[in-house]
């Protein structure tokens, strides 16, 4: 794929989410659809990264990969909330541990890539 590819392909998709987004009276239902697009892409995203990819050897691999496994954790629990009427067992303490989570995968990410910054530049020096 190139990255022409990529760019026709998002700007595509951008138009069509806009599109339903206008269109479908009910934005409760577009939002839900939204997330559960987002909960797919998001375990496609992960299952294919952890097959192809050594991820495991680089810092950067290793904070993408807890992110979006993170991120997707959470659309999928909010899927699972959606779709049970916010009824599932024990959702008061798992839905703030995912959350809790996702905070520590993000401080995880800047405090990663503000050290591999201070290497680079100590390399530059």
């Amino acid at each position: 794929m190139t990255a022409l590819w990529n760019r026709v392909c998002l700007a595509t998709m951008a138009v069509v989410g806009l599109l339903v987004l206008v269109l479908v009276p009910n934005r409760e239902a577009v939002a839900t659809g939204f997330l559960g697009v987002i909960a797919v892409l998001g375990w496609v995203f992960v299952g294919t990264y952890a097959y192809r990819n050594r991820w495991r050897d680089t810092d950067g691999g290793r904070v993408v990969m807890q992110l979006m496994l993170c991120l997707t954790v959470i659309c999928t629990q909010g899927m699972l909330t959606i779709l049970t009427d916010y009824q599932y067992p024990a959702r008061e303490v798992i839905r703030p541990l995912l959350l809790l989570g996702i905070a520590l995968a993000v401080l995880d990410l800047l405090l990663t890539m503000v050290r591999l910054q201070n290497l680079q530049r100590g390399e530059r020096r």
